[in-house]
């Protein structure tokens, strides 16, 4: 005999069935997991403590390595430094042939020495006044770079020499009219008189001093003469 028994919720259940969906379950295995480790506290960046850690790691190699890290930094650290002042403020030009003579190479026909110039390249371009030395691209030969003499500024009119078409020459806005000092002229030196007026932005540096080979500075005090003979 079976008896049945009304659960609250309205359903009927017999003893007499087995009751499988009142069985207990066991409770379910979860894997255990140990607490994580508090997180210890960021050190604040301190570039002398750094230093100090590099250095010394640098002090515990040997000998045979540390030379060439040392040369290596020693390149890394001085090379821009070089490369800027050599490129963008100063560097040293040697200067050849006799189209400045006798300002440069006085000693063209008696050695075969050459001038070295100290240039500027800092400012090259701009504030451009008649009487400075200035060096360029030639135009004839680009690879090559001249040293010639300002002659004239924007707005000046200049008798020009041989081998130049025109009597007078305009110098345009943006230009600078550059020549040599050799007393034979065009003989010697190409310059405005064979190319023209010459962009002030094609200028690339200015020359500041001579350094002659026999340790004494050229002496700039005869281009009064030369200006007072071109009567711009």
């Amino acid at each position: 005999m079976s008896h049945i028994f009304k659960s609250p919720r309205g359903t009927s259940l017999s003893l007499s069935q087995p009751l499988r969906h009142l069985h207990h379950r066991p409770p379910l295995l979860r894997p255990y997991h140990p607490p994580s480790p508090s997180p210890q506290p960021r050190r604040p960046f301190s570039l002398h403590h750094n230093i100090r850690s590099l250095r010394a790691r640098y002090d515990s190699l040997s000998p045979i390595i540390r030379l060439p890290i040392y040369t290596l930094l020693a390149f890394i650290t001085w090379f821009p430094v070089v490369w800027f002042l050599h490129n963008k403020v100063f560097q040293p030009m040697l200067v050849k042939g006799p189209s400045m003579y006798p300002f440069i190479n006085t000693d063209h026909y008696t050695s075969t020495r050459k001038d070295v110039v100290a240039v500027k390249m800092w400012g090259a371009g701009y504030d451009v006044r008649r009487g400075d030395v200035v060096v360029f691209r030639s135009p004839l030969d680009p690879e090559k770079s001249v040293l010639k003499r300002v002659m004239a500024v924007e707005g000046d009119v200049v008798h020009t020499r041989a081998p130049c078409p025109v009597e007078k020459q305009e110098i345009p806005i943006g230009h600078v009219w550059v020549e040599g000092e050799h007393p034979e002229g065009s003989r010697w030196s190409y310059d405005s008189n064979s190319y023209g007026p010459v962009r002030m932005h094609a200028l690339t540096s200015f020359m500041e001093t001579t350094f002659l080979c026999i340790g004494k500075a050229a002496d700039d005090s005869d281009w009064t003469d030369i200006k007072e003979s071109h009567h711009w």
